[in-house]
C-alpha cells in the first residue's frame, strides 16, 4: 500500500467514525425526548418526602344489597402524611339506586382525598352516560348501535359521599343525531342526572332519510340556552332560557326548552315555554316575502326520528303574524310535510281570527270560526309551501272590504276556502244556515239568508260574484226578496233572483221565475210569469179602489227610482170591480200615470144610479187600441177603435175620455171606488141602445141622467120602428124613449112608446 492510499483509508475511517458518533447521539437524544414525553404525560412529581407504594383501589358505594356506584384505578400511590392517594386509569361505574343504570366516569389520573372521599381529576375527563338495558344489550348484541351519550371534560371533583361529580370547565357532549357544548358540569350519580352550568349549544342532526347513505341533506337544528339538566333516564333534556332553537329558515324563542328523547336517545319532542323568565315561546320564519311570527303559552314540537319536524302544537294565546296578516286562536296543531319541514296540515281552535290582506290592493279579510284546519301544498325539496284549502269545522263568518270600501260578510255552519296554484283565494263555499251582509258608504245594509252559498274571488282579493241556494231571503232598507237562488255580479251590479222569486217592498210584491236587479242604474227586471200587488193606496200608481192593485204579465221592465214599471205580454190589471188587459201596461208611481197599448180590454163599474132606477150598477165593457188613465184627475183617454158598451148600450169613436167618480168615500179621504161617471168620444162617434142606432161627430154619456149627447156633424138617430130624427143636438135617456132634438131654430121634445110585439 503506498502513501496516498494509505492516506484515503484513514479519511474514510475518519469519516466512518464520525458517522457512528452522530448517530450514537441521536439515538440518545431520541431516547431523551421520548422520556420527556413520558414524564408530561405522567402524574405530578411527587414532593421528595412522599413514600411510594403502588397498589390498585377499589371502591364502593352499597346500600343494602345493591350498589350505586363503584370507583376502580388501576394503579394507586398514597402521599406520605397527606391522607392522598394519587389514582392511575380511574373508572367510576354508576349503577343508581334501582340498578338500572350504567354510567361510566373515566380518567386517567386523580387525586383521591381519604378524609372525605372526595375524587379530583384534573384532566382530560370523558363520562358515558348508559342505561343498564343498553350495556346489557351492547354486551349481548355486538353489533348493536350503542345508545350511549358521550360527554368530555375536564378537572372533574367526584364527591363519594354525595355521589356528585362536577367542573367548571368547557364541556362537550354528543348523542346519537346531535351534538352540544356548554361551561360547567354537575353529575348526580343517586339519579343520573347532568347539569351543564352555563353556555349551553345543542346541535341536531337529521340523519339520512331511507335508502341514502350519509347524513340527511336537512339542516340541523342549533339550539342554545343559558343552560341545561340533562336526565338519561327520563330521556329529558331541559334547556333554561333564554333559550333559542334555529334552523335555515325558521327561529324558536322561549324561557324553557324540554327536549324528550325515544329510547335509542334521538331528539322526540321539543317543548317551549316561558319558564321561570316568562318569556313566551316564539317561532320566527324568515321568507321570500317578510318575516313571520307565531307566539304561545306553549309550543310542543314531536321530531321524526331522521330529524325532521312531525307536529307543532301551540296552546294558550296563539298568535300569528305575516307579511300576509294575521291570526289568534286559543291552540293549534301543525302537521308538517315529512323530511322538508313545512306546513301541511294547521288545525286552529278556540276563538279564531284570522285576518289577510292584500298588499299590492290593500284589500282585507277577517275569518272567525270556532275551529279553523288549514291544508298547504308542498313536500318536496325546494317546493314553495303555500296554503291551498281552509275550511272552519264549526260556524264561521268572513268579512271583506271591497275597492269601493263596501263592507261585506258571510257567515255559514261551514265555511271552505279554496285557493289557486298561486296561493290566491279563489271561490268561497259556505253551507248550512247562511247569512251575509253588505253595506255601502250612504246605502243601508243588505242582509242576505240561504241554505248555502259560493263566492269567486278574483286574484286581487275582491269578490266577483256570490251565488246563494235554498230558501234565499234578501233585505235591505227598501225592500225583502224571496227565491230559491240568488246570483250577485259584482262588475255588474246586479242581482239575479230565480226560483219562486218575490220581491216587496212598503206596499207592492212582485212574484217571477226569474228577477234582475241593477244597482247602479236602479232598473229592475221579472220574467214570466209575473206577478205584482199593490197594497198602499197611497203610494201606488192607482187608486181606484180600496182594495190591493194585482197585475200580471210575462215580463216586468221596471226602475226603483223613478217608480216607472212597464208590464208586457198578455198584461193584465185589477184593482176592486175595474180590470184591465192589454199587449203592455206601463204605470208610473209619481204621477200616478198608468198606460196600456195594443188590444187594450177594460172593465169598469158604472157610477151609481138614480134612486128611480135602484139596482146593481152597470159594467163599462172597453176595448181600445190605446189606454191612459190619470189618477189623480179620474180620467182616462182612449184610442184606436175604441169600443164601449154595457148590458144594453155601445159607443164607438176613434177617441174617447172616460171620467170617474169616486163611490164610498171622498177621494181626499184615500177611499172609495173609481166608478164611471161620463163618457165623451169624438172623431165620429157611434151610440147604440137596443134598436136605436145613433152618430155624430161627438157623443157624451152623462151616468147620473142615463142620458146621450149627439153634437157635431149631423147628429142622426135610427129606430128601426119610428124612423130617423135627425138635428143640431140629439139627447135621448135611457130610461125612457123621450128625445130631444135641438134643430137650431127651437127645441122640441118627442116622447115615444113602444108597443111590444
Amino acid at each position: 500500500m503506498n502513501r496516498k492510499d494509505a492516506a484515503r483509508y484513514a479519511r474514510w475511517s475518519a469519516m466512518v467514525a464520525f458517522l457512528l458518533a452522530g448517530t450514537t447521539g441521536v439515538i440518545y437524544a431520541g431516547r431523551m425526548w421520548v422520556a420527556y414525553r413520558e414524564r408530561l404525560k405522567a402524574p405530578a412529581p411527587l414532593p421528595q418526602n412522599e413514600e411510594k407504594q403502588f397498589t390498585t383501589l377499589n371502591i364502593k358505594k352499597v346500600e343494602g344489597t345493591r350498589t350505586i356506584f363503584a370507583v376502580e384505578a388501576s394503579k394507586s400511590t398514597d402521599l406520605k402524611g397527606q391522607n392522598i392517594s394519587l389514582l392511575e386509569d380511574v373508572r367510576i361505574t354508576v349503577y343508581g339506586k334501582n340498578g338500572d343504570r350504567n354510567d361510566v366516569i373515566h380518567t386517567q389520573s386523580c387525586r383521591y382525598a381519604k378524609t372525605d372521599g372526595s375524587i379530583q381529576c384534573e384532566g382530560k375527563v370523558n363520562i358515558e352516560l348508559e342505561s343498564a338495558d343498553d350495556a346489557g344489550r351492547a354486551a349481548t348484541e355486538p353489533l348493536a348501535k350503542p345508545n350511549i351519550i358521550h360527554i368530555e371534560t375536564s378537572a372533574v371533583t367526584f364527591e363519594r359521599a354525595t355521589g356528585k361529580a362536577q367542573t367548571v370547565q368547557p364541556v362537550k357532549f354528543s348523542f346519537p343525531n346531535g351534538d352540544g357544548d356548554g361551561v360547567g358540569a354537575v353529575y348526580q350519580s343517586d339519579s343520573g342526572k347532568i347539569q351543564l352550568v352555563r353556555d349551553v349549544h345543542i346541535r341536531i342532526q337529521p340523519t339520512a332519510a331511507p335508502g341514502k347513505a350519509g347524513k340527511g341533506s336537512e339542516s340541523p337544528v342549533e339550539m342554545s340556552g343559558s343552560s341545561m339538566l340533562l336526565d338519561k333516564m327520563q330521556r329529558t333534556a331541559d334547556l333554561l332560557g333564554p333559550a333559542s332553537a334555529n334552523t335555515e329558515a325558521q327561529r324558536v324563542t322561549a324561557g324553557k326548552f324540554t327536549l324528550r328523547l325515544d329510547t335509542e336517545f334521538r331528539a322526540q319532542t321539543l317543548i317551549a315555554t316561558p319558564g321561570s323568565l316568562k318569556q313566551r315561546p316564539e317561532v320566527t320564519e324568515h321568507g321570500a316575502k317578510g318575516e313571520s311570527v307565531l307566539k304561545a303559552d306553549q309550543l310542543t314540537a314531536n321530531l321524526a326520528p331522521q330529524g325532521w319536524t312531525e307536529t307543532i302544537l301551540a296552546e294558550g294565546n296563539l298568535e300569528g303574524s305575516s307579511p300576509n296578516g294575521a291570526l289568534r286562536a286559543e291552540r293549534g296543531e301543525l302537521e308538517m310535510w315529512p323530511r322538508v319541514n313545512q306546513a301541511k296540515l294547521l288545525t286552529l281552535r278556540g276563538n279564531v281570527h284570522v285576518d289577510t290582506r292584500e298588499p299590492k290592493t290593500g284589500l282585507a279579510r277577517t275569518l272567525t270560526t270556532s275551529v279553523l284546519q288549514l291544508s298547504f301544498s308542498g313536500g318536496r325539496p325546494g317546493e314553495v309551501s303555500r296554503v291551498e284549502h281552509a275550511e272552519t269545522l264549526e260556524r264561521g263568518t268572513m268579512e271583506w272590504m271591497d275597492a269601493g270600501n263596501v263592507r261585506s260578510k258571510l257567515s255559514a255552519d261551514r265555511l271552505v276556502l279554496d285557493f289557486g296554484p298561486r296561493g290566491k283565494a279563489r271561490v268561497l263555499n259556505a253551507n248550512g244556515a247562511v247569512q251575509s251582509e253588505r253595506e255601502a258608504p250612504g246605502h243601508g245594509v243588505q242582509t242576505a239568508s240561504a241554505a248555502t252559498g259560493v263566492v269567486q274571488l278574483s286574484p286581487a282579493g275582491d269578490w266577483t260574484q256570490i251565488t246563494l241556494h235554498g230558501n234565499v231571503k234578501l233585505q235591505d232598507a227598501e225592500r225583502n226578496a224571496e227565491a230559491q237562488q240568488a246570483v250577485f255580479a259584482h262588475a255588474a251590479q246586479t242581482t239575479v233572483l230565480t226560483g219562486e222569486a218575490v220581491v216587496r217592498d212598503a206596499s207592492s210584491e212582485t212574484h217571477a221565475p226569474r228577477i234582475t236587479f241593477e244597482q247602479a242604474s236602479g232598473d229592475i227586471e221579472a220574467e214570466g210569469p209575473v206577478r205584482s200587488t199593490d197594497f198602499s193606496s197611497k203610494t201606488s200608481s192607482l187608486r181606484m179602489s180600496p182594495t190591493p192593485a194585482n197585475i200580471t204579465a210575462d215580463h216586468l221592465r221596471a226602475n226603483s227610482k223613478t217608480g216607472r214599471a212597464l208590464y208586457t205580454g198578455h198584461a193584465r190589471l185589477w184593482q176592486g170591480p175595474s180590470v184591465m188587459e192589454a199587449d203592455s201596461i206601463e204605470l208610473f208611481r209619481e204621477t200616478r200615470v198608468l198606460k196600456a197599448n195594443g188590444s187594450v180590454r177594460a172593465v169598469f163599474r158604472q157610477n151609481a144610479q138614480t134612486e128611480a132606477n135602484a139596482g146593481p150598477a152597470p159594467i163599462w165593457h172597453v176595448s181600445a187600441g190605446t189606454l191612459t188613465y190619470w189618477d189623480a184627475e179620474d180620467k182616462a183617454h182612449l184610442e184606436k177603435d175604441v169600443f164601449v158598451q154595457s148590458a144594453d148600450q155601445r159607443m164607438r169613436a176613434p177617441q174617447l175620455d172616460l171620467y170617474f167618480t169616486r163611490n164610498g168615500s171622498s177621494k181626499t179621504g184615500g177611499g172609495g171606488t173609481s166608478e164611471i161617471s161620463r163618457a165623451a168620444g169624438t172623431g165620429g162617434v157611434i151610440v147604440e141602445q137596443g134598436d136605436r142606432r145613433g152618430t155624430a161627430e161627438q157623443g157624451l154619456y152623462t151616468a147620473a141622467d142615463e142620458k146621450f149627447v149627439l153634437s157635431g156633424g149631423t147628429p142622426t138617430l135610427f129606430d128601426p120602428v119610428e124612423g130617423t130624427t135627425t138635428g143640431r143636438e140629439l139627447t135621448f135617456y135611457r130610461a125612457d124613449d123621450t128625445i130631444i132634438v135641438d134643430s137650431g131654430n127651437g127645441m122640441r121634445t118627442m116622447t115615444r112608446h113602444r108597443v111590444p110585439r
